[in-house]
């Protein structure tokens, strides 16, 4: 109230302890604590907080004012250089001489990183530095985070920056969705996050934007959480980006479940989430995003269906020719492709997705589905700009001049959104972020700049085949000159090997002297050459005959690239090799190395995965005389990546692996890199396990190192405890018949039981662990599984399990417990999360006791045992008890992948999927934190029923006790517990079990 009465004419400072770091000065916005930063020169511990604290302060239009201690006077001139903290009133006086050259040296660093927010002692501490422009962004894509980073680097005032964020994810690489299936980490394909944007003192709001106000320059928006609020602009950018069409099918617009869309992360789990319940899906759509989504079924072992209405495959990128190889290539693969074929109706049973009725060949039929994945193009976004009264495209998108300026001189727009001139809205990322750059040249006067159009060729990766479509300008397409067959237009050359699945159309002028472009399927090695030749307007001196051969010479600088220095490499971000070469020379030595430095690389990936980046890394480390990676110099590269490029590229002897991605010269040096690449090559693709030629003791050493490092590589320990844990929670002491008893038998892998309510999202553990199934046959299920349990608590910074192995897997899913056949509801015997509890007690004390006292634990092993709740959390999408789901914008303040986010005993933080509410603070870190924490009262942390019983129950709550107050004693009882629980039901060969410590 007195900040309301009187905060317009009055600087109210906070308490010290309120504001006196980054943390508490956000506290003290969102609270609306005060108005105004104090910082105390001698109290300044850490100067990048101090400068973040001052720059959040600037950023809520606060006032700042620096204080030295009152003493010695001569020294007056600090007080002037604390003023690159804030332009405001200095009280009088210095540090004192003890402390004089240390906070001299931090105000001077102080001050260098304000750059422009440090200014002087001025008259009137009331007047921050100037309103800093205001910059909103809505729609933090790849386009929108491409704007983000221009102004950042190209601001020349003082900048605020807001992002409306509508999903619950931070930007990432939806040129990369297909991988989400494989590592299922958002954080894998994020360009950034909330810990970046602190740094930066972004204002991130994970929220919908709703209105827009062109009079009042305001934004209205609505939070994920249901929460109003507005936010002001000098200027507006507009990447709203595009949203999926969905055509006017019957059943399509129902909201049965199995009808699915391909575009988000969301859209990502939607598919793996039904995917447990139908093993066949059909996907309508044979574009780019179509074969994109069949891929992704494909990676789930579902039995897909491409159902595509023109004659053939990818219609927009190939002529009818390369679509029939690619098709060949596809289903070759086991995928079904139906072309020319309309989809009529989706079939909905009961609410969920049974089939999908088409016309094919002048019949109909139903494809018998249970998933129909909708990839039928996208549209612009552009609700909100119509809303807004703001000048629109003739086909749909917000019109925009060559500066990316809408009708609305402060509104800007780039992107799929964007109607360039009111007419074309660019599908691709590549061009978006060329749209972002002029835009932001243009809004921050660092121009002048004009947008002149995109190139759209591309090349990729789909289902396992390689295919490029290069023109030199949009006609190329949009002109349809790749289909053409007008000699008075075009003159057209074709190779076509059969044999190895080729095909090469080279389209050029009726007079053969300019190549206007071509299409690529099966080999695209030559595709960036015959890119670059296409944008020189010029053959170069070679023949229509040499560029369809391959036979086109180029001086590389002996770098076996056959690029020259300005032959662009990265089509998504522009980046031609000589920029690459450069940033290796100034050190860059690895992959990562060359994104962070240039970007290439971080669009689609193609030019490391199958482009010249690989062999001009190689070549100019070799001429530098540097030794890294694996096998230098011919293959500097780390052991990871030259497995991951053999695999994209298939290579399969070691000559192809040197002559695809090793420096020159290096084809025969074959004795230093066969103990490296020979074995990746036996594992890929000869059908050579890892386990080859190691008995069964022998192969469970081996796997324990594996699995190890991929605990450590993956940080998903809550998920494989989980996995054991619910294998093993099924045993009932009452019954004596194995495997009737339940227990670690391995029978979750099979869908009975993995389908369970309690099981749920714990496929995704089995997953993880089939490679090592794989590379480990001898190992069981049962063992395995038990393995990754104990490692995953090892890693964590727990005890040593001293685990028995031998364990005898059950032969099939007809060994599962049935859901009630324990007695507790459906879950064959697990614990439930809440009331109703299945087993009819009525207080979570005794619900813990009917559950493990049936598999023979004591009290104290019981509490024991929940201590393991250290790790891990609860997703509202799996158990339903929380309200903290998957995503950033879902997380609690420890579920983030920043901030607060989870330490690891080592001191590493990794959150893999942000999102969920934990039950501690560092939900990676195993330690007594379980059994402390609680005291709190922390509304951040999950506390359910039965964690609550455990120090409510008179006798639960001794042991409880005990543990909080002594680790040592926990690590011990934990330990015995663990060890039992794994064993529980498990038949070994031999009895006695084996041993491997």
């Amino acid at each position: 109230q007195f900040l309301a009465d009187v905060g317009q004419k009055t600087q109210v400072v906070g308490d010290d302890l309120l504001v006196t770091n980054p943390t508490r000065v956000k506290k003290a916005t969102a609270a609306k604590a005060c108005n105004a930063l104090l910082l105390k020169v001698n109290q300044i511990g850490s100067v990048t907080e101090a400068i973040q604290a001052a720059n959040m302060s600037f950023m809520a239009g606060w006032g700042v004012m620096v204080s030295h201690r009152s003493g010695e006077t001569e020294d007056v001139f600090i007080a002037d250089l604390a003023v690159g903290l804030a332009a405001g009133q200095i009280k009088t006086g210095a540090p004192c001489r003890s402390e004089r050259l240390a906070k001299y040296n931090q105000l001077i660093r102080i001050e260098e990183e304000l750059g422009s927010l440090a200014t002087y002692a001025g008259l009137q501490f009331r007047q921050p530095l100037g309103a800093p422009k205001k910059v909103v962004v809505v729609g933090w894509g790849p386009v929108g985070h491409c704007a983000i980073e221009e102004l950042l680097e190209k601001a020349k005032e003082p900048t605020t920056i807001t992002i409306l964020c509508d999903e619950p994810y931070a930007a990432y690489n939806r040129v990369k969705l297909t991988s989400f299936f494989q590592h299922r980490s958002p954080e894998k394909l994020a360009f950034a996050g909330e810990l970046w944007c602190q740094e930066k003192n972004i204002n991130l709001i994970f929220g919908a934007a709703e209105s827009i106000d062109k009079g009042a320059k305001v934004v209205k928006y609505k939070t994920r959480k249901g929460e109003s609020g507005s936010v002001t602009y000098d200027s507006l950018i507009l990447t709203t980006g595009s949203k999926p069409f969905v055509p006017p099918l019957p059943g399509l617009d129902s909201k049965a479940a199995g009808i699915c869309l391909y575009r988000t992360i969301d859209d990502c789990v939607a598919i793996i989430e039904r995917a447990k319940a139908t093993k066949k899906a059909a996907v309508i759509g044979g574009g780019l995003l179509g074969l994109e989504a069949a891929k992704a079924l494909y990676d789930l072992g579902m039995e897909a269906h491409i159902v595509e209405r023109s004659p053939h495959l990818m219609p927009v990128q190939v002529d009818t020719v390369g679509g029939a190889l690619l098709k060949t290539k596809v289903e070759a693969l086991g995928i079904k492709v139906h072309v020319g074929c309309n989809p009529i109706e989706v079939v909905v049973s009961n609410g969920e997705v049974t089939g999908l009725k088409v016309s094919e060949n002048g019949s109909e039929s139903i494809l018998e589905v249970g998933l129909v994945c909708v990839s039928t193009g996208v549209r612009p976004r552009d609700e909100l700009a119509k809303a807004a009264g703001l000048e629109m495209g003739a086909r749909g998108g917000v019109r925009v001049n060559e500066k990316q300026q809408t009708s609305d001189p402060h509104i800007f727009a780039a992107g799929e959104v964007a109607s360039i001139k009111g007419g074309m809205c660019y599908g691709l990322s590549a061009p978006g972020r060329e749209q972002a750059k002029v835009m932001v040249a243009n809004l921050t006067s660092s121009g002048p700049a004009e947008y002149k159009g995109s190139d759209l060729s591309t090349k990729l990766k789909l289902l396992g085949v390689d295919l490029a479509s290069f023109g030199a300008e949009a006609a190329f397409w949009f002109d349809q000159q790749y289909t053409s067959t007008d000699a008075a237009k075009v003159k057209t050359m074709v190779a076509e090997d059969k044999a190895k699945g080729t095909y090469k159309k080279l389209v050029f002028t009726p007079a053969a002297d300019k190549l206007l472009g071509g299409i690529l399927v099966g080999d695209i090695d030559d595709y960036a050459k015959l890119l670059a030749i296409a944008k020189k307007g010029s053959l170069t001196g070679l023949t229509p005959q040499q560029l369809l051969d391959g036979n086109i010479p180029v001086d590389d600088g002996g770098d076996g690239t056959n690029l020259a220095e300005d032959d662009q490499v990265c089509n998504c971000h522009g980046v031609p090799k000589g920029v690459i070469k450069k940033a290796i020379l100034d050190g860059a030595e690895t992959f990562e190395d060359i994104r962070k430095c240039t970007k290439a690389g971080t669009g689609c990936g193609t030019c490391i995965s199958t482009g010249p980046v690989p062999k001009l890394l190689a070549a100019t480390l070799q001429k530098m005389g540097k030794k890294v990676g694996a096998c230098p110099p011919a293959l500097p590269f780390p052991v990871a990546d030259i497995e991951d490029l053999c695999k994209e590229r298939c290579l399969k002897t070691l000559p192809a692996v040197l002559g695809s991605i090793g420096a020159p010269g290096c084809e025969k040096d074959t004795a230093a890199c066969t103990p490296v690449v020979q074995p990746l090559l036996d594992s890929l693709f000869n059908g050579k396990i890892k386990g080859e030629g190691l008995d069964y003791v022998g192969q469970l050493k081996a796997l324990r190192k594996d699995l190890f490092a991929f605990v450590d590589k993956q940080n998903c320990n809550p998920i494989l405890v989980r996995l054991a844990w619910h294998d093993s929670g099924t045993f009932d002491k009452n019954r004596t018949e194995w495997p009737d008893m339940g227990g670690a038998n391995g029978s979750i892998i099979y869908a009975p039981e993995i389908n369970h309510g309690a099981n749920n999202g714990l496929n995704k553990g089995v997953n993880f662990l089939k490679p090592f199934k794989t590379d480990y046959p001898l190992v069981s299920w049962a063992d395995l599984i038990q393995m990754a349990s104990a490692v995953s608590i090892e890693h964590a910074g727990g005890p040593k399990i001293p685990m028995k192995y031998g364990r005898v897997d059950v032969a099939g899913p007809e060994a599962c417990p049935e859901g009630t056949s324990r007695g507790t509801a459906g879950n064959a015997g697990l614990p439930d999360a809440a009331m109703p509890f299945g087993c009819g007690a009525t207080d979570a004390a005794t619900h813990l006791r009917n559950i493990f006292h049936r598999m023979g634990f004591t009290d104290q092993e019981i509490v024991a045992l929940s201590g393991a709740h250290t790790l891990g959390r609860a997703f509202k999408e799996r158990s339903g008890t929380v309200d903290e789901g998957y995503g950033e914008a879902n997380a609690c303040p420890f579920t983030k992948s920043v901030g607060l986010c989870p330490v690891r005993h080592d001191g590493k933080a990794g959150v893999g999927m942000p999102g969920g509410k934990s039950w501690t603070k560092a939900w990676l870190k195993f330690d007594n934190s379980y059994y402390k924490e609680y005291a709190e009262n922390n509304k951040d942390l999950l506390w359910l029923p039965t964690d609550r019983a455990l120090h409510e129950d008179p006798e639960f709550k001794k042991t409880f006790v005990l543990y909080k107050d002594d680790q040592a004693a926990f690590f011990e009882g934990y330990s015995a517990a663990h060890k039992k629980l794994s064993e529980l039901g498990s038949k070994f060969e031999p009895s006695e079990g084996i041993f491997i410590d």
